[in-house]
């Protein structure tokens, strides 16, 4: 594409041999990834600034760079040692590369994506899901239902990419805006109707996502988290809102209407508002307060019965999920199913077959195994709550064990509440280790242990090492007995530093520990407690 239709009507200001018949081949606001006739995006990140990598990129062969308003005026006198500086150095010093000067780059970016790869979030269905628990569950429960109508459906999520050639693990829940655009030209490419997208408070701040063209939005709910980043629970929920703010008239918002952040979140969209809401018991009438509702009318460990009611009627659906959080996960996807124009009757019978995504209370043991064994994402309070709930809603007499920790180099405030919630809902705790990162293990386990007071500590572990926290919980479980292990998920690998401060990572996914663990209890390594 040429430089001058990339950059037509954007507010850009070409500031340096921006010559409009310049041809652009790609974009990036990564160096590493340019190539020649790439456009670099020269955003402040949170951890890296882009403005320092301007002549790595020019470099490579970039031949336009975008660059944040002020940069372009930041003046050498700033200390000698600091980036910004350098960076301003760099801007006097380029030649052979266009330069142009946005307000704001990040958003800049994000126009200029969907304008390279020729809007493609226009020619898709596009539902996003935001929220602080269940995205990854809608997601993936409109992904498989839309497929399995051959109503062709990518997805961008937590878990997996799926761009309509082939499903891959994901590296972040939201990717940088150039990538978005890009995924979704190669789903419309592959012929996919729709997408759904988990879009997350990072991206939305980030304004990641400020170029797309979103037909649906879903509101799961607002609790404690990412607050090392937000700093407080009004700019976390502000950043949210965007996502309800770009919808258009045309637009279907769909929220929890059970959640006291809901009507923050839609205040300003011009978008339909469809309230929902999960009834935990049969013979609980339709909240007269929603517009969709989901009734439980059972529930055992191999899934519910549920009667769900909205614009479409009721229908009864069967489900492998369990809890009332999943209730809510599967009737938020049926309204998107709706929005979407489908036939409920087909889709009420593809959304009872789908089961949950990677690490999202998935059971790890084998039929034959004595105990049950979950592996769940939960990594927050409210969270934790929800999955210990939906056990405790099917486990009858038969006692839980939660394996947990918590996050280093995140939100400290949430430790001490993990605590608490595991210690009141579980008969047994073990706290370990979660992803140290550059934190001490033992202080954050530390921080857990504060919210478990009087006698529930007589109930509380502490194993620093996850592997060795899961074997053993497994190991002396009685016959019967649940576990739960949460706050990896589907994750592969755990982060820490080395005795020398640096990132290390290794191999480690919960469920292949579990099933070692399992597979060791049945050879008898390990005696029961009776």
């Amino acid at each position: 594409m040429l430089l001058g239709e990339l950059i037509n009507g954007l507010n850009l200001r070409p500031i340096a041999d921006a010559t409009p018949s310049l041809r652009i081949c790609d974009l990036t606001e990564d160096s590493r990834t340019v190539v020649p006739g790439s456009l670099f995006i020269a955003r402040p990140g949170t951890k890296a600034d882009g403005r320092r990598y301007i002549t790595d990129a020019i470099q490579a062969g970039a031949v336009a760079v975008v660059v944040q308003a002020d940069q372009a005026k930041e003046s050498t006198t700033t200390s000698p040692t600091s980036p910004l500086s350098t960076a301003a150095s760099y801007l006097s010093q380029i030649t052979g590369a266009a330069i142009l000067e946005a307000p704001d780059a990040a958003l800049a970016g994000a126009l200029l994506a969907e304008r390279f790869y020729r809007n493609p979030s226009s020619h898709l269905q596009l539902v996003g899901i935001t929220g602080t628990n269940g995205k990854s569950t809608t997601a993936h429960i409109i992904h498989r239902t839309l497929n399995a109508l051959h109503h062709r459906t990518g997805l961008i999520g937590t878990v997996e990419i799926d761009d309509g050639v082939c499903l891959a693990p994901a590296e972040m829940t939201t990717p940088p805006a150039t990538e978005i655009s890009r995924t979704l030209a190669c789903m419309v490419e592959q012929g996919c109707l729709a997408a759904a997208m988990e879009v997350s408070s990072h991206a939305l701040d980030q304004r990641r996502a400020a170029a797309l063209a979103f037909k649906v939005a879903v509101f799961t709910n607002l609790t404690r988290d990412h607050l090392n980043y937000h700093k407080t629970m009004h700019a976390y929920a502000a950043a949210k809102r965007r996502l309800f703010d770009m919808l258009p008239e045309g637009g279907i918002a769909v929220v929890n209407a059970q959640d006291p952040a809901w009507p923050d979140m839609v205040r300003q969209t011009k978008a339909r508002v469809i309230r929902c809401a999960a009834a935990p018991a049969a013979g609980n009438a339709h909240p007269s307060d929603s517009d969709a509702s989901a009734r439980i009318i059972s529930h055992t460990m191999a899934g519910m019965s549920l009667e769900l009611t909205g614009p479409w009627g009721t229908l009864p659906v069967h489900t492998p999920l369990i809890g009332e959080h999943n209730a809510m996960n599967l009737l938020q996807a049926a309204v998107c199913m709706w929005a979407l124009g489908l036939s409920a009757p087909r889709w009420s019978a593809a959304l009872a077959a789908v089961g949950p995504p990677a690490g999202r209370l998935q059971g790890v043991n084998a039929h034959a195994d004595e105990i049950a064994v979950f592996v769940d994402y939960a990594h927050t309070p409210d969270a934790l709550e929800n999955v210990l709930n939906a056990l405790r809603a099917v486990a009858g007499p038969r006692p839980i064990t939660i394996v947990f920790g918590a996050g280093g180099d995140k939100d400290q405030g949430k430790r001490p509440l993990m605590g608490r919630v595991a210690a009141r809902l579980a008969h047994r705790v073990v706290v370990t280790s979660d992803n140290p990162r550059s934190e001490s293990p033992r202080a954050i386990i530390a921080q857990i242990l504060e919210g478990i007071t009087g006698p529930p500590r007589d109930r509380v572990e502490v194993h620093p090492d996850r592997e060795r926290a899961i074997h053993a919980a497994i190991a002396q479980a009685t016959v019967g007995e649940i576990i739960i292990i949460a706050g990896k998920g589907h994750e592969t690998q755990q982060v820490s530093v080395d005795d020398h401060g640096r990132p290390v990572s290794r191999r480690f996914h919960d469920c292949e520990v579990a099933r070692a663990a399992l597979a060791a209890r049945r050879g008898g390594v390990g005696a029961s407690r009776e």
